[in-house]
Parts: C-alpha cells; sequence; structure tokens
C-alpha cells in the first residue's frame, strides 16, 4: 500500500512538470514579439503600397554604353560648381557622335567617353558576378544615356556639357583626355590603379590667359533607378537595386537615402544636403556594391548629396536619381600656371578586403548596424568556416550551429524558469478562469501564485535579451554580405542573395515556428494563446518569402536546434524532478516502517502505565 502511495506522489509530481503540447508556457512572449510587430507593421505598409512599376521605354541599341552629361548651372554659393542633369533625350540625341575606350584588368572593365570625358560602363568581372544571362555586374546606373558616376564640374570656367574633348592618348592601363577652351586648357587622365577594383582620375587645369583666376571642381556620381527595376527589398533590407549616398567626414560617417531627401513639396526645389570640411570620401552605395570617389592628398572642401524623382508626378514618378558629389576648394591658378586635382575611385564589392586596401576609411560603407563590432566576428567566423568546407550554405548553418552553442548558458536559465512556470499550469489556468471578467484581481492573484512558489515571471526575459543583439548582428550579416551574393547551397538554391523560389524554406520555417509556439506557451486565456499559436508562424513565413535564402537558412537552422535544445531540457529537468522526488520520499518511507515496528514492539508497556497512573489519580 505504502509502495503504491509512493509511486502515486511521483507520477504527480512528474505530471506537474512533463512537457505536454498544452502546458509550455514562457513569460517573455510579450518582449519576444515587440520587436516582430513593430517591424511587421512598419514594413507591411512597404509590401502592400510598393511602388508602381512603369513599363520600361524601348531604348535604341548601342555597340556601347552612352555617356553622361553634366551641365553648369550658376553657382549656387560664390563660386561653387553646381551641376544638374540635362535631359535623357537630349543626351541620347548626342550618343551617336561619341567615341569610347575601355579600360580593363582582372577584376573590371571601365569604358569612357569623349564626351565631358565621362565613364559609361563600370562592370565587375568574375563568375559570381555574372548576371542570368551571362553579363558582367554593371555598376553604371540602368539609364546610361543620361546619368553616368564620376563627372566633372567647373566653377571659375564654363566647360559645355556637351563638349567633345580630345582623346590625347590611350593605352591598356591609361587613358587621357583635353578640352581647351574660355582660356583654360582641361587635361583629364584616367588609369587602373594595382590595388583591386582600384581607378585613378587626375584633372589638370592650366591657366592660359594672362591673368590670375579661381577655379573650382566637382565630381559627380549619379545612378538613376527605374521604380519597375526596385525589387527584393523588405524587412528592413533597401532593394539591391537602389543606391545610398555615404559622407566621410572626419571620423563621421554621413548617410542618406532617398526618402531622407526628397521633399514632399512640390512646388519647393529640392536642395542638397551638404556636409563639410574635411571630407575624405563621398559613395553611392548599393546593398552589396559601392562606387567611392576621394580626393587624394587632401580633404575635399564638402559633398553633397541630392535626389530627384524623374518623370511622371512627384507621387507617381517613373524613377529617381541619386547624385552624391564631391566639391574641392577653388583654387587660385596664376597666368601659365597649372593646377591638379586628383582623385582615387574605388568601383566594386562591399567585402571586408578591399576597400581596405583602397584607405580613406572606405570600409565604412558596410553598414552592419548598431550591432556592427558583433557583426563583423560573426562575418570573420563566416569566412572562416567556408575556408575549411567550400560551401556558403553549409557555412551558415555551422555558423548557426556554434552560435547556438555559445548562447546555452544563457538559454538553460530560461528553460529551467519555464519549468517553474510549467508546474504551476493547473492553477494558472483557474485563476484565469476565476478572474476572465476582472484583469486587476486576475493579476493579482498571479502575482501571490508567483510569490507564494518563489517564481520570477520575468526569470527569462534576461536571456533574451542578451541574445537579441546576436540575431539583429547575424540578421544584417547574411542580409548584406556579399559573400553570398549569387553564392549557391544545393538543389535549387542556386542563389544564397535572393528569395527561395519556391518558397520551400519559408513554408519549413513556418512549421518549425508552429512546432515552437506548442512547445513554448504564453500567459494568455485559451482564445489569445490559440491566435498566438498560429499568428505567429504565419507572419514569420510572409515575413521569409521575400528575404534572401541565406537569411532563410540561418532561421530554419536556428529554430530546428531551438526546438532540439527545448525538448532535450524538457526531458532532462523531468528526469531530474523524478530523481529528487524518489530521493525525498524514500526517507519518509523508512521512518514509517520504523515507527510501525515500535508500535508493535511496546503496545502491552504503555497501557498498564497509563491504567495504573489513572487510578492512582482516582484514589
Amino acid at each position: 500500500m505504502r509502495g503504491a502511495t509512493i509511486q502515486r506522489r511521483i507520477q504527480r509530481t512528474t505530471t506537474a512538470v512533463s512537457p505536454t503540447m498544452d502546458d509550455r508556457k514562457q513569460p517573455p512572449i510579450a518582449l519576444l514579439l515587440l520587436p516582430l510587430v513593430a517591424l511587421g507593421a512598419m514594413l507591411a505598409f512597404q509590401y502592400f503600397a510598393p511602388p508602381k512599376a512603369q513599363t520600361e521605354q524601348p531604348q535604341p541599341e548601342q555597340t556601347e554604353q552612352a555617356a553622361t552629361l553634366v551641365a553648369e548651372q550658376p553657382a549656387v554659393n560664390g563660386d561653387e560648381p553646381s551641376p544638374t542633369q540635362v535631359s535623357p533625350s537630349d543626351a541620347r540625341s548626342r550618343v551617336e557622335s561619341q567615341s569610347l575606350y575601355r579600360l580593363e584588368d582582372d577584376r573590371i572593365i571601365a569604358t569612357f567617353t569623349d564626351l565631358n570625358s565621362a565613364m559609361v560602363g563600370l562592370q565587375v568581372k568574375g563568375e559570381r558576378y555574372l548576371d542570368k544571362e551571362g553579363n558582367h555586374h554593371e555598376l553604371v546606373t540602368t539609364d546610361k544615356e543620361a546619368y553616368l558616376p564620376l563627372a566633372p564640374s567647373f566653377s571659375g570656367v564654363t566647360v559645355p556639357p556637351d563638349a567633345r574633348w580630345q582623346m590625347v592618348e590611350s593605352s591598356e592601363k591609361e587613358v587621357r583626355f583635353q578640352w581647351a577652351g574660355d582660356g583654360v586648357t582641361v587635361t583629364r587622365t584616367w588609369e587602373l590603379a594595382e590595388p583591386p577594383y582600384q581607378l585613378r582620375s587626375s584633372i589638370e587645369i592650366r591657366n592660359d590667359e594672362a591673368h590670375s583666376r579661381s577655379v573650382g571642381l566637382g565630381i559627380t556620381s549619379a545612378h538613376y533607378v527605374r521604380r519597375g527595376d526596385e525589387k527584393g527589398g523588405f524587412f528592413g533590407r533597401p532593394s539591391p537595386a537602389l543606391s545610398h549616398g555615404i559622407c566621410q567626414q572626419g571620423d563621421e560617417t554621413i548617410r542618406e537615402d532617398r526618402d531622407g531627401l526628397l521633399s514632399e513639396d512640390e512646388s519647393r526645389p529640392l536642395q542638397p544636403h551638404s556636409y563639410g570640411p574635411g571630407v575624405e570620401y563621398v559613395a553611392l552605395s548599393s546593398v552589396y556594391f559601392a562606387i567611392i570617389a576621394a580626393p587624394e592628398g587632401q580633404t575635399a572642401e564638402r559633398c553633397d548629396m541630392l535626389t530627384s524623382e524623374r518623370g511622371g508626378t512627384l507621387k507617381d514618378p517613373d524613377g529617381s536619381l541619386f547624385e552624391a558629389r564631391l566639391a574641392y576648394a577653388p583654387t587660385e591658378i596664376g597666368a601659365g600656371e597649372t593646377a591638379t586635382f586628383r582623385t582615387a575611385v574605388y568601383a566594386g564589392p562591399k567585402d571586408f578586403d578591399a576597400p581596405e586596401e583602397f584607405g580613406h576609411s572606405a570600409s565604412n560603407v558596410i553598414d552592419l548596424g548598431w550591432f556592427s563590432f558583433i557583426a563583423r566576428g560573426m562575418s570573420w567566423l563566416l569566412r572562416t568556416i567556408y575556408g575549411f568546407i567550400g560551401n556558403w550554405g553549409a557555412a551558415i548553418i555551422l555558423l548557426t550551429l556554434l552560435v547556438r552553442v555559445l548562447l546555452l548558458p544563457f538559454v538553460i536559465p530560461q528553460f529551467r524558469n519555464m519549468a517553474k512556470q510549467r508546474a504551476l499550469k493547473p492553477e494558472i489556468d483557474k485563476i484565469n478562469e476565476l478572474y476572465k471578467d476582472d484583469r486587476e484581481k486576475k493579476g493579482a492573484a498571479m502575482m501571490e501564485l508567483w510569490r507564494k512558489h518563489k517564481v520570477n515571471p520575468l526569470g527569462g526575459c534576461l536571456p533574451v535579451l542578451l541574445q537579441m543583439p546576436i540575431f539583429f548582428a547575424l540578421y544584417q550579416t547574411l542580409s548584406t554580405s556579399i559573400e553570398l551574393y549569387h553564392a549557391p547551397f544545393v538543389l535549387w538554391w542556386v542563389d544564397l542573395s535572393s528569395p527561395d523560389p519556391f518558397y520551400v524554406l519559408p513554408i519549413i520555417l513556418g512549421g518549425l515556428m508552429f512546432i515552437q509556439q506548442k512547445l513554448t506557451p504564453v500567459q494568455m486565456d485559451a482564445t489569445q494563446a490559440k491566435v498566438m499559436l498560429y499568428a505567429m508562424p504565419l507572419m514569420m513565413t510572409f515575413f521569409m518569402l521575400l528575404l534572401p535564402t541565406g537569411l532563410c537558412l540561418y532561421m530554419v537552422t536556428s529554430s530546428a536546434i531551438g526546438i532540439t535544445q527545448q525538448r532535450y531540457m524538457y526531458w532532462k529537468m523531468d528526469q531530474e524532478t523524478a530523481a529528487l522526488a524518489t530521493a525525498s520520499d524514500d526517507p519518509d518511507d523508512d521512518t514509517d516502517h520504523a515507527a510501525a515496528d515500535s508500535d508493535d514492539a511496546s503496545p502491552k508497556q504503555a497501557k498498564p502505565r497509563r491504567k495504573k497512573r489513572t487510578r492512582r489519580g482516582r484514589a
């Protein structure tokens, strides 16, 4: 009989904490949902109200890319150059008369025109950077006839934007243009530099007049993108087709995106955002690539960033143009003297090595968010793992496994706190039912329950908060890493930087999230819990449909490992609970047997003593 009683005690103890599908509750779920809901509400609008796609207008066929034409306006501030773009139709009308020249090495192909000595093509070579048609990735704008990077503009000198510059020298590594007029001779030299993805631009201005004059120079990078080409941006990740501007002023890195520069007042003229002095470089940067222009031997006086909508209306434009300009301080040039402005150019992928080799603090073009110090470590780990196994998808899986193992010291206390609260599930249900119409009394009763059983309902929050920076750092690393650009994994996952073409990983993630919700209940009533059970998986599946495959692979791997850890911890804690219950019941059983033996051995001695004492008392 006693054995059966002990067995029932063990069963009751084990049942109270057993990890059934209905009993797993975790108090910090609201904290977990808060960033997801906030991001979801903010970014779902972006998805449901995307920019209207425009039908591309047919472009005239060209054997080479067309030229940029940057006209000069009267200076806004004194003698400062203030370029503006001429209309695309005017630009295209001059294309047929241009001559094109090309410089090429094993990393890039740069094409230049004699119209304004501008760059008309800049392709990144390498198997990884080939598009679906087998062409090299083009860094120059999508409207190459009108908006091109690194075009010069001048103050103090009138150089027509459609002027034909004379070719004076051309070789495999260098091309030189020259223009004469308005009392000056301007010579521009383009050359390939030894470090990868680098060029040098040198502009010499010789004063041919008998008196001195002040001349200023601006180097403008321009990127135009049609609304219909803006694809792939969601959940805090911009479209790879979009560029934003970066200005490095001393130790400060200033970033401006299109929306931050646009004016909502259609009648008000757009004004550039200017920063200076002490400018180290100006850049146009997309998710994976950047074009950086940095003054050599000095700092620039100012950088300007401007965006404008082109075609259509302000509310429904055909596309947007982003301009970033490096402005050199005006230089006084004596009669017969020459002033030289040298500019270093980086044009290539945003990896960690090449921009670092470029100098000028150019590695700051890689934006890894608030937790960049963690993200850089994650990126280093990812590249190190890839060096051993040679597959970026497998490297993501191993990196995720390593991170989950390193986070175990923070996860275990969270699971233990959950186990304590699972044991109180029946009492929590009673409180919810008893005070279902009185939230104040229900809250007070819950707090009393936690106090009575010495349970901290927020005990799992700190581990979750400690994990959040790592999650955001990994998210930023995997969503912007150039190493994953066109990198294959297995089967149909041939590009880890693009969404899953068949949505298999997002659907798997939704299923895993459903299992996690079943394993991790919340302190809600039955209706609310049911809503969360289905809402979270559906929301995450929806988000992942548009995100890169590499990021989805990380989320799926992390969820699968998390479920495995959670199930193992539940099993381990159940074993510990059962062992403690057995150990605590054994001494009580021995004491009961000893007491029983003592009672059987001396019943007759006790009774006479009591009767004898009673008789004496009566006498």
